[in-house]
């Protein structure tokens, strides 16, 4: 499984930011969804999509809608509107897998893996698609968007997440051009060699003291 990634601080070098479900990211869209090339807007948009058909509180909006599967995101009442008409892109550093190590037991931690590409840090792009709803417990109206996922390639079959489609920006354009070939250019199962894993415990990134701290 995954729920966790990377986005570079405007202004940072270096500096990149973990993200995880109903954080505010960058995300990337088209000004005119009908000619992406012609312009590109960004703004922070929830990474939990919550349907516009939705009117209740986002509380209320229960389904885990963080990723969207490539194999069904035409038909699933969630998504399919969306994936017709609104398309996104996510800039990304990286992301974070998550499995059970041998002899792994409910309750216990589960291995951390960081994966990255070469050049490590590059910015890529998720393929996402986004909406945008009134919940009443919210000022104004909420945009908000889901990850594309499909089957995973050589390099995260192992630890067994399904892997999220990763774009150049080139590729990237295309995904957000109405007119092209949507899903059927998206690929997941990328070969061996595509990216690294990095096995990173969370109590690696923090030290016990600062953890008891806060």
């Amino acid at each position: 499984m995954w729920h966790e990634f990377y986005q570079r601080l405007e202004g940072g070098e270096g500096d990149n930011v973990p993200l995880r479900p109903t954080n505010l990211a960058t995300m990337i869209r088209a000004k005119d969804p009908a000619n992406p090339r012609a312009g590109l807007e960004t703004l922070n948009s929830r990474w939990w999509l919550v349907p516009y058909f939705h009117r209740g509180p986002v509380t209320d909006w229960k389904s885990m809608s963080t990723t969207a599967r490539i194999e069904t995101i035409d038909k699933s009442p969630p998504f399919r509107e969306a994936y017709n008409a609104r398309r996104a892109l996510i800039p990304v550093t990286g992301f974070v897998g998550f499995d059970e190590p041998p002899g792994w037991k409910k309750g216990q931690p589960k291995r951390r893996w960081e994966v990255t590409w070469a050049p490590k840090e590059e910015v890529r792009y998720f393929a996402a698609i986004w909406d945008r709803t009134s919940p009443s417990d919210v000022e104004g109206p909420l945009d908000s968007f889901a990850i594309i996922t499909g089957p995973s390639g050589a390099d995260l079959l192992a630890i067994g997440i399904h892997q999220p489609v990763i774009l150049s920006l080139e590729q990237g354009l295309d995904w957000l051009d109405l007119k092209g070939s949507g899903k059927a250019s998206l690929v997941t199962q990328t070969p061996a060699g595509t990216y690294t894993l990095s096995e990173k415990a969370r109590e690696a990134l923090m030290s016990r003291d600062l953890r008891r701290a806060i």
